[in-house]
């Protein structure tokens, strides 16, 4: 009798976040992905979590109803350049394919490999927040030798192909999903949201950032347009940044404006904080310079809140005609933006309405069921 056939997921990327309580974006989707993939009943292969570290934290952490592979070895890049000489992952677990949901991994056999690379960013610009000058060297000789190739937008899809030069045929579309159960609407006042979070709110509303350090999200932008925007009128909705280390420099303008008082930078916010935040935001802006998919844009919309954000890269295929698109440059334009939604000078009942509706659209039900379908391919199974 022949063997089900074997898929091992790398969940490394979920480690961060049973360490510390923090999570990055691609160890939520990788954790959100396996959940919804437990989810699917009768599956045509089996599923094994494979994990790294000399902690012991890994796959057993998510509480699965998979098999587990944990190597108490560093989890380092120059560790692991080593230990790809040598079929360890083939010889511990017998799979047929590893999906490596995080960009890129030293692996033994590319060829058996199928890698999730959200976006080609590294291709086109450098970051101070990451090696990008490392990742444009090695992630497009990896991507062009490995199997099959998921993304998350088509916008990605046709960028990894121009800038890499891989085959299109290999490459596949699986868009990211939500958890709607976290993001909905709720009937949320912000003054007692912004109280709930010792956050001072000066006005009767506020304006939402989600942010990281990386530069192309330009959150620095929007926190200068604000403040542009309250030396000419003064704002009727503070503005509410979540960003863990927002840059010193940054903090100083903002303590020297005429708008200190309305600008608010929060750190360590929980999911249930973050919906809530959502929930009761005039609006959720973002404006990044470029993003493989844009996570903020669909949790928004699902908790009934107005989008903002650049007609760029993948936003404008995300947002569809839910969104309000800010022209570049976006320090010229936020302002009038920021004015017209003071002012009710948008309707911001249909966007809302489309939103909600974009927004369903997006489940990590239909992410795990298109990436079943990649996985059968691989495996000769379709």
């Amino acid at each position: 009798m022949n063997r089900m056939k074997k898929v091992l997921i790398d969940v490394n990327s979920v480690v961060p976040y049973f360490v510390s309580g923090r999570q990055t974006g691609i160890g939520r989707t990788t954790t959100e992905l396996v959940q919804a993939l437990a989810q699917i009943k009768n599956l045509p292969f089996e599923i094994e979590l494979y994990s790294q570290n000399m902690k012991g934290i890994g796959g057993k952490q998510l509480n699965l109803p998979f098999k587990c592979t944990h190597v108490y070895a560093p989890n380092r890049p120059n560790y692991n350049r080593w230990l790809a000489k040598f079929p360890v992952r083939e010889w511990l677990t017998h799979y047929d394919i590893m999906h490596i949901p995080h960009n890129f991994e030293q692996v033994h056999l590319p060829g058996k490999c199928v890698v999730t690379l959200h976006d080609a960013i590294f291709m086109h610009q450098q970051e101070k927040a990451f090696d990008h000058e490392k990742m444009k060297e090695i992630i497009p000789p990896f991507i062009r030798s490995c199997r099959t190739v998921i993304t998350c937008s088509e916008y990605s899809k046709q960028d990894i192909v121009q800038s890499m030069g891989v085959d299109p045929s290999k490459i596949h579309v699986v868009y990211w999903g939500i958890n709607h159960e976290l993001f909905h609407p709720r009937d949320l006042n912000a003054k007692d949201v912004c109280k709930e979070l010792n956050v001072p709110l000066k006005s009767n509303g506020y304006y939402l950032s989600v942010s990281c350090n990386a530069e192309r999200k330009r959150t620095d932008q929007l926190v200068d347009s604000y403040i542009a925007y309250a030396q000419a009128h003064k704002p009727k909705n503070d503005l509410v940044v979540v960003w863990g280390q927002p840059p010193i420099e940054l903090i100083e303008r903002v303590k020297q404006s005429c708008a200190a008082d309305q600008i608010h930078f929060l750190r360590n916010i929980s999911d249930e904080h973050l919906a809530k935040l959502y929930c009761a935001a005039t609006a959720m802006c973002f404006v990044s310079k470029f993003e493989g998919f844009g996570l903020p844009l669909i949790e928004s919309m699902a908790s009934a809140t107005p989008v903002v954000t650049c007609n760029n890269t993948s936003l404008g295929e995300i947002g569809a005609d839910a969104a309000i698109y800010v022209e570049e440059p976006i320090k010229k334009n936020l302002p009038s933006i920021f004015r017209a939604l003071d002012n009710g000078e948008i309707n911001t009942v249909p966007l809302i309405e489309k939103g909600l509706k974009r927004a369903a659209q997006f489940t990590w039900e239909k992410a795990a069921l298109g990436t079943i379908n990649v996985y059968k391919k691989a495996l000769g199974l379709d």
